[in-house]
């Protein structure tokens, strides 16, 4: 009988004790990389984009604000949610050097695959990665897809390892290369906000499949809601939600950065 009241004032401490918690999660401030549209890139002070819509409804359908903040480059971004600075990274890769400060979702956020981009005109059928070998390809430099991809890339594929985003499609557009390794729905919007970038289209097939998670700060009281987020994430991954935010945001990315552009010249013809 004692050891029956044990256990049940233990659960009711923990039951106490988590209600507590999400009590004190009035606010979750988060951030994420400030250049990754269109799952999430800065605006001004803020970050805004597919990661932000999505948390943004979940969190919304529970009463807690949910504030997307500039945090400065990447590895700071890294570096506050380590120090428990701000609660919450947004869609990001799940490793295990990341799980030391933080809790990640166990049900990703959004797809990442990674795919080859053509020219229109030249688009190929892509059945299996040896289909690969005969063409002339690039990566963009520091891209990693995980393995096996990363050793075939590199051992068989030979593709370098130095190239930026604007080499490649300079090369492509000459005819140099006939495809470019690059994330699917970010290749989109970088390729969307560039001239002639219309007619460099990804292929029908990905390359490989890739996910994105997200992650409380360890010290952040508003990680009750973990169980909740997770739910959430898998029902609007499998309605196609997510996909059609990824979508959205890739236009909003492109009209974005077409208006600054914009004005950047309005700017210069005036001085």
């Amino acid at each position: 009988m004692k050891r029956f009241l044990l256990a049940a004032l233990v659960l009711c401490l923990a039951s106490f004790n988590s209600q507590a918690s999400a009590n004190e999660c009035k606010k979750i401030i988060a951030s994420a990389h400030p250049n990754y549209p269109p799952y999430h890139w800065r605006e001004g002070n803020e970050i805004v984009g597919a990661s932000v819509d999505l948390n943004r409804l979940v969190f919304r359908e529970i009463g807690v604000e949910f504030a997307a903040v500039y945090s400065g480059p990447w590895k700071r971004v890294l570096a506050t949610a380590e120090s428990n600075m701000i609660d919450f990274v947004m869609s990001l890769k799940r490793t295990s050097e990341r799980e030391a400060f933080l809790r990640f979702t166990d049900y990703p956020a959004f797809p990442n695959p990674f795919t080859a981009f053509t020219l229109a005109e030249n688009s190929f059928d892509l059945e299996r990665w040896s289909d690969l070998k005969a063409l002339k390809g690039s990566k963009n430099a520091g891209d990693r897809y995980g393995q096996p991809l990363d050793s075939y890339v590199l051992e068989i594929l030979k593709l370098p390892d130095n190239d930026s985003l604007e080499d490649n499609v300079n090369r492509l557009m000459l005819g140099r290369l006939d495809y470019i390794i690059h994330g699917r729905y970010v290749g989109q919007a970088h390729f969307g906000i560039i001239e002639g970038g219309e007619k460099i289209v990804p292929l029908e097939r990905d390359i490989i499949g890739g996910f994105i998670h997200s992650g409380f700060s360890l010290g952040s009281s508003c990680a009750v809601h973990l169980e909740y987020l997770n739910r959430r994430y898998l029902e609007l991954f499998g309605d196609g939600t997510a996909e059609r935010l990824l979508e959205v945001n890739i236009d909003r990315w492109v009209t974005f950065n077409r208006r600054q552009q914009a004005g950047a010249e309005n700017t210069r013809r005036q001085n």
